[in-house]
């Protein structure tokens, strides 16, 4: 790795290597953890997590390591780790409890998708059905079971199940690899071919999941829609106020009850009297969102302009040609393509007698010249140093 890759990480003393193997030791400690879901231990080392893949997400973007014009071939063993930073911050982005779900859900779709996206640049996986298009429109797009007769059903049942257990077999092998020369490979006493290897597994690995990690985000998103529409309409989320029965129709607490929970109630207070979180934002492997709708993914040399701007562009300068004296052109080489060629040469015959008839001065003088280069130029002169 050069010396440019730690210069966002030079205030800090810290290397693109160190920064992501300890936010991959945190990911994992967090993966296998018995702390409190919400408890601030937790929350804590998923900020922390974030905060190191983020910080490994600003190198990679100042140094520009992956393009989208380049092979899985191209890049380097070492590189290839951090083709995992969007699917380590998606899997974290979805552990936060402090931020709204449904921003929770958009940056982790995000996340989740800029992986898969840039996997299938690389030929590491192919693109989900309806990928490209929102949830709502997928879900329109779905197949509705009762246009279908019965065998449909049952082979399209049968497929699926054999899918996901060709899945299910393949992961828990993939599982197993990666478990076995985790630490080998961390401890760098493996061989780059071994290397290689692990880290394209790791990633074919983390693509499956991802893709089950965009289909639970999508069916959440709709709970979450409905928990908003449910809220909006009848001002509350609970199916018994909904439904018209009211506090004052349930058992109330007794008076004497009230002061044991005099402390839990204070501290509820208090966690409703903090400010609101910032909303989550994406950190994608490029400089910023704008760089990234324009140039892509990092990469600086990606088109701007559509053919048909740049074609203007050099027409305004004068480099190439205007389309309607192209046109023009174009028609008139149609026109004499399209001549019978009998009459053509009967044209150009015509054209000779007419020339001789009227003693074109122009027509003689190019006959007189030709038979004074035949006089001097003999039939098969010319260059005969080259023959044998």
């Amino acid at each position: 790795m050069s010396g440019e890759s730690n210069t966002v990480a030079e205030e800090e003393g810290r290397k693109l290597q160190d920064v992501f193997l300890e936010g991959w030791k945190t990911y994992e400690f967090l993966e296998d953890t018995s702390l409190e879901f919400n408890g601030p231990d937790f929350q804590g080392k998923v900020v922390m997590a974030m905060e190191d893949f983020e910080l490994a997400t600003r190198i990679v973007s100042e140094t520009q390591l992956f393009s989208a014009n380049e092979l899985i071939d191209e890049i380097s063993t070492e590189s290839l780790q951090y083709l995992l930073l969007p699917f380590f911050l998606g899997k974290l982005a979805l552990k936060r409890n402090e931020q709204e779900r449904a921003d929770v859900l958009r940056v982790a779709d995000i996340y989740f998708r800029d992986f898969i996206r840039r996997c299938h640049e690389y030929d590491l996986c192919d693109l989900p059905r309806n990928f490209e298009r929102n949830n709502q429109e997928g879900n329109d797009q779905t197949p509705n079971k009762s246009t279908m007769d019965a065998v449909e059903q049952l082979v399209a049942a049968a497929t699926s199940r054999n899918n996901k257990i060709a899945q299910f077999k393949r992961k828990k092998e993939l599982d197993e690899y990666i478990k076995k020369l985790k630490d080998v490979v961390r401890n760098h006493t493996a061989d780059d071919e071994l290397k290689r290897d692990f880290f394209i597994k790791l990633i074919k690995r983390s693509i499956m999941e991802a893709v089950e990690e965009l289909d639970s985000i999508t069916l959440e998103k709709g709970i979450v829609e409905m928990r908003k529409a449910r809220l909006a309409e009848f001002g509350t989320t609970k199916l018994d106020d909904a439904a018209g029965i009211t506090q004052w129709d349930l058992p109330q607490q007794s008076s004497m009850s009230k002061p044991q929970c005099s402390r839990g109630s204070g501290r509820h207070h208090q966690h409703l009297s903090r400010s609101k979180p910032k909303p989550l934002q994406p950190f994608i492997i490029t400089r910023d969102a704008a760089q990234k709708a324009v140039f892509g993914m990092g990469y600086p040399s990606l088109p701007v302009m559509t053919v048909d701007e740049f074609y203007q562009q050099r027409v305004d300068e004068g480099v190439f040609p205007d389309e309607e004296k192209t046109a023009q052109i174009n028609k008139v080489q149609a026109l004499a393509a399209a001549q019978d060629p009998t009459d053509a040469e009967e044209k150009e015959k015509a054209a000779i007698e007419e020339q001789l008839e009227s003693d074109d001065p122009e027509y003689l003088r190019r006959m007189r010249n030709m038979d004074e280069y035949k006089d001097v130029v003999r039939r098969g002169d010319g260059n005969r140093y080259n023959r044998s």
